[in-house]
């Protein structure tokens, strides 16, 4: 477990310094519908009162997984990791370990 917790620390280590290379997800992808429909999973009325929109940063493993390196609304950051994390996704437009970013407006 420890080893996990190592390299998971290194990880977010290299891909702090990749994030400048991060592209935004497209619109239509396979892989932002699938997000997207797990983000539809979350009551937001619980954690905001107004409409906002929130950048998520991640990246998939090789192992299909979603991997939420940074959010930019603190209010939601620890649900949408939650969420999100480790949850598989089919893989069909985007590269494993590339950082994208996909924004979204939650009303």
């Amino acid at each position: 477990m420890r080893i996990q917790n190592l390299i998971l620390a290194i990880t977010f280590c290299i891909t702090g310094t990749l994030s400048a290379f991060s592209a935004t997800i497209p619109t239509k992808t396979p892989e932002r519908i699938q997000i997207q429909t797990l983000l539809n999973a979350i009551d937001y009325k619980q954690y905001l009162t107004n409409e906002t929109k929130v950048n998520i940063s991640f990246f998939v493993t090789a192992q299909n997984e979603i991997v939420v390196v940074a959010t930019d609304n603190k209010d939601l950051d620890h649900v949408l990791k939650l969420t999100l994390n480790y949850k598989k996704i089919a893989m069909n437009e985007l590269n494993y370990q590339t950082i994208y970013t996909i924004p979204v407006s939650i009303k």
